[in-house]
């Protein structure tokens, strides 16, 4: 596992950039639009009714949800701190929820919701945890600079809760008649939270293959013995 864990971090952001980019070039909206991460939600890419690759883009969903549950599964193997513990568990819950989001599409407002504000909120918690724990916790052997870009997830998050949320039931009332303003801080800011995740994942990643092989060569690291 701690050989994979970095792997399945990197494989993790690939496929969602590859699922999004095939589910968003074709896509067209109620209204006739173009997709844009400027005024679209992300889960729209996983539309029934106006995605139409969006078997490809809910499997890649899926897919890169067991990736970033290996991934956050091996921070074991990397750092033995109490606040690792906490923040694998979550991750590791966030995951399973994040598979939902994959199988229970859009059209499922209720559920979907459910699934993807219980998602982004228990990976926020992760993150912040693990990221927290860098910064502070001298076990941990992840350098500082990936905390401060952890802790970007969080205030992302943050501030997508201080968005104003009129606009969507506006949407829903109007349907095909609904304008969308060029940019819509809410869906934007969802895309923020987005970014700041997937590129940290994939630092972390690197990081971790870094250390995989400092170990090798003998650098002891303060997990090493969880690893064997």
């Amino acid at each position: 596992m701690k050989k994979t864990a970095p792997y399945a971090g990197i494989a993790t952001c690939l496929i969602l950039y590859s699922v999004i980019i095939i589910a968003a070039i074709p896509y067209v909206g109620q209204q006739g639009e173009t997709y844009s991460i400027f005024n679209h939600f992300i889960s729209e890419l996983g539309s029934t009714r106006f995605s139409s690759n969006h078997i490809i883009y809910n499997s890649g969903i899926v897919l890169a949800s067991l990736g970033f549950g290996i991934f956050t599964f091996g921070f074991n193997f990397f750092s033995d701190t109490k606040l690792t513990k906490v923040s694998v568990i979550i991750g590791l819950i966030s995951s399973f929820l994040c598979i939902g989001v994959g199988l229970v599409t859009e059209e499922h407002r209720t559920p979907h919701l459910l699934l993807a504000f219980s998602f982004f909120c228990l990976m926020t918690i992760a993150v912040s945890l693990f990221s927290y724990s860098i910064w502070r916790e001298k076990d941990n052997p992840f350098p500082k600079h990936l905390a401060f870009h952890g802790f970007t997830v969080t205030i992302a998050f943050s501030l997508f809760l201080s968005m104003p949320k009129g606009l969507m039931l506006v949407k829903r009332a109007e349907g095909p008649l609904f304008e969308r303003p060029e940019i819509w801080w809410l869906p934007f800011m969802e895309w923020f939270i987005f970014f700041a995740l997937t590129s940290w994942i994939f630092l972390i990643s690197l990081k971790m293959l870094q250390l995989d092989k400092k170990s090798k060569n003998g650098t002891i690291l303060p997990s090493d013995s969880l690893a064997t």
